[in-house]
């Protein structure tokens, strides 16, 4: 079993295992994320509840930001496992798609550099910090991935062979339908650059034609066309209005949602994102500098370089937004770990880079919870998750002190350490930190108060949307107290909006940290009692 890897079918079982050991800690146990996670997961129950699977709604507020492919699978998941109200239902696409993602990157790294390199790209993407996120959150990105790098598979194996089966084009398409029916267009930019880099390399787009795009471009359309045709009926064309002129649009050529940044933004949060393997970066790109003749290396620098710069010169950043080219970037950095012949990546200069890069990493990921420090830790800090943090830095220590011509332990014993701190970060400290969690602690404090009060909660000053999910669709998010009405009802009201409210009429105060806005918050719960309704005299 020493070569056990040069079997397909045993490393793809060996990457699945590894990607349910990082993936399903926290499923259940983290809450919502606001905003975005949140909304998906609120407008995709309203369309279970409602039975529209055209219309996508929050609320009352159409939604027409992003097509409709995630709203599917992930009304798909709720109806097979039959949960409504609880989040992991809606994330089983996420993670199954990130586990798709690392198995396909696998697959090409076999073809490209060999089945060890296959693995190692596997464990090195699966591992990394941005991958474990995404896996855990029910929006577009993960799905999106793995509809890209099934496309890009594809295009692999026809840049490598020269020649391309039926059933692979058929698949090439598909996955370009299904990548538009997740989140529009994207696809089209990731594949399409790729291609377009190889054909000037290659000073001829005629090695595409095995795609056979006569007949491929139609099977897509019958993919995407469908819904679009129905949405566009429904919504009088606001769908198209909303998605690529409000959305697609302004991102390109204006910050969007206070979510902005300057050239090199990317570079500088890949020692996060791609976290703790982000200190190969330097020697791959020298080694990708000394091989940028070899055909392998150029259909990973094609399907990394457009991307990234586009995004790079984008106005509107997000950390997630550069995540397409990752699995190329796993499969460069474990090519040159393998390649015998790279000396750059010596002891002492990867030991060098490993730590420091490493300490940067560390500290930044420290820095988003630094405003939690204020707040007394509700966390059980228990043995397990002391271990893990302190393997954590032992093993990196250990393994990436090892010289590059031993990347198998070295990427092996940092895994399983990741593993083993995965597990007890995200299965228990951070759905402990419960100041984060604002929406969970404000369903937790109202649930006694709804026998009495079972009419929809009245949020005012406070309106994100984990809240909806948590108390139901019905519940009003307004800026102003209510006049009373005929029934019990309860109000939620943000510090700042209680104006003449005495504060001590408040039956629970829940206090937190909307890290949405960046700031301390605190909710009290009132309730408010029925009008004195007159019931009119009637005549004798």
């Amino acid at each position: 079993m020493s070569n056990w890897w040069h079997h397909k079918a045993l490393r793809s079982v060996a990457l699945v295992l590894l990607c349910l050991a990082l993936y399903l800690p926290g499923q259940a146990s983290v809450p919502p994320f606001d905003r975005d996670e949140s909304r998906f997961m609120q407008a995709t129950k309203q369309m279970v509840e409602s039975g529209d699977y055209i219309d996508i709604r929050f609320q009352d507020e159409a939604r027409h930001k992003k097509p409709v492919g995630i709203y599917w699978l992930q009304s798909a998941s709720v109806k097979l496992t039959g949960v409504v109200d609880q989040a992991w239902a809606y994330r089983i696409p996420s993670w199954l798609s990130a586990t798709l993602v690392v198995v396909i990157t696998s697959l090409i790294g076999a073809r490209f550099f060999g089945p060890l390199a296959g693995l190692l790209a596997g464990a090195m993407l699966a591992s990394c910090l941005l991958m474990g996120v995404e896996a855990r959150m029910a929006k577009t990105d993960a799905t999106l991935l793995a509809t890209i790098v099934m496309a890009q598979y594809v295009l692999a194996r026809l840049w490598q062979d020269k020649a391309l089966s039926r059933g692979m084009a058929v698949v090439f398409w598909l996955a370009v339908g299904a990548g538009i029916l997740i989140k529009g267009p994207l696809i089209l930019l990731a594949v399409g650059a790729t291609a377009i880099v190889l054909s000037v390399i290659q000073r001829n787009a005629g090695w595409l034609k095995p795609l056979q795009p006569l007949w491929g471009v139609p099977l897509m359309l019958v993919v995407v066309a469908p819904w679009l045709i129905a949405i566009t009926l429904k919504t009088g064309g606001a769908f198209w209005q909303e998605s690529v002129g409000q959305d697609l649009m302004s991102k390109a050529v204006s910050v969007q949602e206070s979510h902005g940044g300057v050239p090199g933004y990317y570079l500088g949060t890949f020692f996060i994102t791609f976290w703790p393997w982000a200190f190969l970066l330097v020697p791959a790109v020298i080694y990708a500098w000394q091989q940028r003749r070899n055909v392998l290396v150029q259909f990973l620098l094609a399907w990394i370089i457009p991307f990234w710069l586009l995004f790079e010169f984008f106005p509107t950043k997000l950390l997630h937004y550069t995540l397409p080219t990752f699995p190329a970037i796993a499969l460069l950095f474990a090519g040159m770990l393998l390649d015998a012949g790279y000396t750059i990546a010596n002891k002492l200069k990867l030991v060098a880079l490993a730590l420091g890069s490493f300490m940067l990493a560390t500290v930044a990921l420290a820095i988003p919870f630094a405003p939690s420090f204020a707040f007394p830790m509700p966390v059980d800090l228990s043995f397990l998750s002391i271990a893990a943090g302190l393997l954590l830095v032992a093993g990196a220590v250990v393994a990436f002190g090892m010289r590059a011509r031993k990347p198998v332990v070295a990427i092996s014993i940092s895994t399983a350490v990741l593993v083993n701190f995965y597990a007890a970060f995200w299965g228990q400290q951070f759905p402990g930190m419960s100041q984060f969690w604002v929406s969970r602690s404000v369903a937790q404090v109202i649930a006694p108060y709804r026998a009495a009060c079972p009419g929809p909660v009245v949020a005012i000053g406070y309106a994100e949307p984990s809240l909806v999910f948590y108390l139901g669709t019905d519940t009003v998010l307004t800026s102003t107290v209510p006049a009373p009405t005929s029934a019990c009802r309860l109000l939620l009201i943000e510090q700042r909006q209680l104006q003449n409210i005495d504060p001590a009429t408040a039956l629970q105060v829940i206090r937190g940290f909307n890290y949405s806005k960046g700031h301390e918050v605190a909710l009290y719960l009132l309730q408010q009692n029925p009008a004195n309704v007159e019931t009119p005299q009637q005549e004798p």
